[in-house]
């Protein structure tokens, strides 16, 4: 089965989000339905989002150079951190003042089947992307669970589409919610209602994702399994005799930086000591495929050395 990439995740979030700004503005001026305007809003914000996780991918991938030896893949700390921004001020703060001003001076909705049409096939869009998001998050970290994948993988840029079309999904169901009961009640008030739950929960996934892409800019090392795995497959190689240290960074979504510090057994001579040091990096790399650059250097514990 070929694998969902990055840039496939971010560019079907694109599309969505462009059908969903003009779709629902449209509908938006039809109904005069201020959960519609939300999802304008929201597809407007999202629009705006994918487009900065896409220019932050594709920057991610350029070859590393004289000036940036490891490469450029934590740029997409920054631009993922930019659209948590937009998300929290373009959606969250629009939706919830649209919706309070709805609340406090109700105004007629009209045509509310269309509106019902649309968030039908807002749902199934969102939804659709959301599924591949998700598909990708297991694909790259399946022996963890959906939790750990959300709160504590790097692949932050497919965790930003994750939640952006997450919270695109939701946020159908809650304006479908909305316009059902204000067909039962006939008080305009609850779409308004709706328009601020839709702002809140956007504001709220922003400020999660803002606080997960800040520990990776400066500088988080990999969860506690992850160590493990990467001193296990080093204890492995035949001549190492333990681990003494190990130092990690992520230098991008899904890209780990490893510093080893192995003691070896004795008695070994320069070339076998090299071929110990090449194996140990290769054995890693294939136990831990998100290792992008190890470097093992051979120490003596302070014990040996008194």
């Amino acid at each position: 089965m070929r694998k969902i990439s990055d840039l496939r995740v971010v560019a079907t979030s694109l599309a969505v989000s462009v059908s969903d700004v003009v779709l629902n503005l449209v509908i938006a001026i039809i109904t005069g339905s201020t959960v519609m305007l939300s999802q304008a809003l929201q597809g407007m914000s999202d629009l705006i989002t994918g487009f900065v996780l896409f220019i932050g991918v594709r920057r991610s991938r350029r070859k590393a150079s004289q000036r940036y030896q490891f490469g450029y893949g934590r740029e997409v700390f920054f631009w993922v951190l930019i659209a948590g921004i937009v998300m929290f001020l373009g959606t969250g703060s629009a939706s919830v003042y649209f919706g309070v001003n709805q609340v406090i001076n109700p105004t007629s909705i009209e045509h509310v089947p269309i509106a019902f049409a649309m968030l039908i096939f807002g749902f199934i869009t969102n939804a659709y992307a959301f599924s591949l998001s998700f598909k990708r998050l297991q694909e790259l970290h399946h022996h963890f669970n959906i939790w750990h994948q959300l709160f504590r993988s790097s692949v932050v840029e497919t965790k930003a589409t994750f939640l952006i079309d997450f919270l695109g999904t939701l946020a159908t169901l809650l304006g479908f919610t909305a316009l059902t009961v204000f067909l039962a009640t006939g008080n305009p008030q609850f779409d308004g209602i709706g328009s601020i739950v839709i702002g809140i929960s956007m504001m709220t996934g922003a400020v999660l994702l803002i606080r997960d892409v800040r520990d990776l800019i400066v500088g988080k090392a990999v969860e506690p399994e992850i160590a493990q795995r990467i001193i296990g497959a080093a204890q492995s190689v035949t001549g190492v005799s333990s681990v003494l240290d190990l130092r990690t960074m992520y230098l991008g979504s899904a890209k780990i930086l490893v510093i080893l510090e192995v003691h070896i057994h004795n008695n070994f001579t320069t070339d076998e000591i090299e071929k110990i040091v090449d194996n140990v990096k290769e054995v890693v790399s294939e136990n831990v495929p998100e290792v992008h650059h190890i470097q093992v250097e051979i120490e003596t514990p302070d014990h040996e050395l008194n």
